[in-house]
């Protein structure tokens, strides 16, 4: 397999971030894409130029041309989803946070352990430079116990009313400071 064929499960605001970063690397191919609004489909198929459309993620995960999925649904619709797709044998990289619940969580958990696709939470910030280097330092002693966290984050204002309303600050920006 030259590149790793990915479905994008979920096609909101941060869908389309999903595919935009799937398009840019060079090993991987948005191959399908998934909503149940059929006109938010059929507008990104053709921004994005994806030939494979489904209105029902059962259907995208039946497709064995599937390597893996993005789900990017709200997170209080990731569990089923990605216990299908690890269960269909499919690669899962899960927008955070996990599930809605710790039942969920634990849910998707149990689903993985018996897959044979790897499953990955979207805490992208494990990544930033800056956040790899303050784990680090925790995790070697070099700034003694953490007892409080206290963070800032510039959002932009026009964020709030869209994104924010429906999640929270914490799930939706504050996660990945806590995820440290």
């Amino acid at each position: 397999m030259d590149r790793l064929r990915i479905g994008v499960i979920g096609l909101g605001w941060f869908g389309e971030i999903h595919c935009e970063t799937i398009r840019g690397i060079a090993n991987l191919e948005l191959a399908a894409l998934c909503t149940r609004r059929p006109d938010r489909l059929a507008e990104q198929a053709s921004k994005f130029g994806v030939r494979k459309t489904y209105t029902n993620y059962e259907d995208l995960l039946a497709d064995r041309d599937i390597d893996a999925v993005s789900v990017v649904t709200m997170w209080d619709q990731h569990t089923d989803p990605t216990i299908a797709a690890l269960e269909a044998g499919k690669h899962v990289f899960l927008e955070k946070p996990m599930a809605s619940t710790v039942s969920d969580c634990n849910r998707i958990i149990a689903a993985s352990k018996k897959a044979k696709g790897i499953l990955q939470i979207g805490h992208i910030c494990r990544f930033n430079p800056r956040y790899r280097m303050a784990k680090q330092a925790i995790d070697e002693g070099r700034i003694g116990k953490i007892v409080a966290l206290s963070s800032r984050r510039n959002i932009p204002a026009a964020w709030t009313p869209t994104i924010l309303e429906k999640i929270g600050p914490i799930v939706g920006d504050a996660i990945h400071d806590t995820d440290l």
